[in-house]
């Protein structure tokens, strides 16, 4: 399905925005998460869930394997790894907790620090 005409360009969606997206309810979303340990969400250190496209695509393909084939999860899973022909990789965050700040916030950040070094030199 290609729902990428439908998504604004943003890097990340919350649970609710996936949720309308994709027509599953969040807390099946939940569910797929904790008990199928199929779909795994960035996670802020607030804990809130955020999702890439790649995430997006993938609740598709379980929506398609729940509805039209209508398999458990356990089968979900199995299905899964054997397109992408390997088992599935260990968790690791996707992204650092704070991304990349751009280059204009990162040289005025050195200036301030620069001027409050020679306001302590002048006091």
């Amino acid at each position: 399905m290609n729902f990428e005409a439908e998504l604004s360009p943003k890097r990340f969606y919350t649970i609710g925005e996936v949720s309308r997206l994709t027509g599953v309810r969040p807390h099946v979303l939940r569910y797929w998460e904790n008990q199928g340990k199929i779909l795994r969400p960035y996670r802020k250190t607030s804990r809130h869930r955020l999702y890439r496209t790649t995430d997006i695509q993938l609740i598709f393909e379980i929506k398609r394997l729940r509805d039209e084939e209508k398999l458990s999860l356990a089968a979900m899973r199995r299905q899964l790894q054997a397109q992408t022909r390997g088992p599935a990789p260990p968790y690791q965050a996707p992204l650092p907790l704070n991304p990349p700040e751009p280059e204009g916030l990162a040289l005025l950040r050195t200036i301030r620090d620069e001027l409050r070094a020679l306001k302590e030199l002048l006091e």
